[in-house]
């Protein structure tokens, strides 16, 4: 009997260890299952793929004569504000909200042409407006061209609490015209090679948006932009393929390049230091003097107009640059009216055309 006690305990011991290892082994598959079946649910992952075009039939038509073209291009921040994401989650009247006073800006300035960013399609956190479509008929606008640039099962993003995860992800970027589009083509852009591979599995592939739109008989080549955000190389390398994809262009004169390029002109006094991201350094990014290669004129060259953050503004991310077909006549950064509506704010301009 005295035998029985220590071979019963190393029989229990044997037990627990075989029940933890059971449980590590059922968490390990569990982990694996969820994580790949999160980070997977690209619905097209080709380098080059055609846009979505809409047409919004209850907008007048595009008129003849375009004397003149009015342009806007806004990183909308999914019209969440101008807090961050640990800010969320945010309910669907604040939303709507946003996108209401995003309207209001397009509608004031009489936008012909809009290039947005970081627009949700169909995403959890925005409570599953179709933002794009919502943007394109409250603006009575008559066209436009959406691409999907970051599309998941599930994003656990901001990672603590669950609470405030991003959940089911459809979001990308719009192009909204008062003139017909003809064509749409998304170009994908590579992921920083200097993210781990877990966190490209969640990543987005940002994009260019070529659009082709005929404004008074004549085609137009439009790109709507959103560059790398925290990798200069990246963004750089993203730069030099835009120049390229524009260089390649038949007639460069009806042309205009707008979007979020998350890079500093060169001329900028302060390139790092900022108190809303300390880490930012922009001190080797030569981006837009890659950019400027294009041999476009941008609308705003004075280094000290700012459109980032939106609730107290101290860089310049958001560019519009143009052919010779268009001549400017005025451009601006838009304050918020009163809002902001997102993390940036909007750069408007207002071309003759010739």
């Amino acid at each position: 009997m005295a035998d029985a006690a220590p071979k019963e305990k190393k029989s229990l011991v044997w037990r627990l260890v075989r029940a933890g290892l059971w449980t590590v082994f059922v968490l390990l598959v569990a982990f694996t299952i969820f994580f790949f079946w999160a980070s997977s649910g690209d619905s097209d992952d080709r380098d080059i793929a055609p846009g979505a075009i809409m047409e919004n039939a209850a907008a007048p038509p595009a008129p003849a004569q375009v004397p003149e073209l009015r342009v806007m291009t806004f990183n909308i921040g999914y019209a969440r504000g101008p807090a961050g994401d640990a800010s969320g989650p945010w309910t669907e009247d604040q939303i709507r909200a946003g996108l209401d006073g995003i309207v209001g800006q397009i509608k004031s300035n009489n936008a012909d042409l809009v290039f947005l960013q970081e627009v949700d399609i169909q995403s959890a956190r925005s409570s599953d407006i179709d933002e794009g479509k919502y943007l394109l008929e409250a603006a009575g606008l008559r066209f436009s061209s959406c691409v999907i640039t970051w599309e998941k099962n599930y994003v656990p993003f901001p990672y603590w609490p669950p609470s405030k995860h991003y959940g089911r992800m459809k979001s990308g970027q719009c192009v909204l015209s008062r003139f017909p589009i003809v064509q749409s083509t998304r170009h994908r852009l590579a992921q920083p090679d200097t993210n781990p591979w877990w966190r490209n599995k969640f990543y987005l592939n940002r994009a260019f948006n070529h659009v082709k739109v005929m404004i008074a008989g004549n085609e137009w080549d439009v790109f709507n932009v959103h560059t790398e955000a925290f990798d200069v190389v990246n963004r750089v390398d993203q730069a030099q393929r835009l120049v390229t994809l524009v260089g390649a262009l038949q007639n460069k004169t009806r042309v205009i390049v707008a979007g979020d390029f998350n890079a500093l002109p060169p001329e900028a006094t302060q390139k790092a230091g900022f108190v809303d991201e300390p880490e930012a350094d922009f001190s080797q990014d030569t981006t837009v003097a890659v950019l400027r290669t294009m041999g476009l004129p941008e609308v705003l060259p004075d280094p000290a107009t700012f459109t980032f953050p939106a609730d107290g503004p101290t860089r310049r991310l958001d560019y519009i640059y143009f052919g010779t077909a268009l001549t400017k006549a005025e451009a601006k950064v838009l304050g918020p009216p009163p809002g902001p509506f997102s993390d940036h704010l909007p750069v408007f301009a207002r071309f003759t055309v010739h």
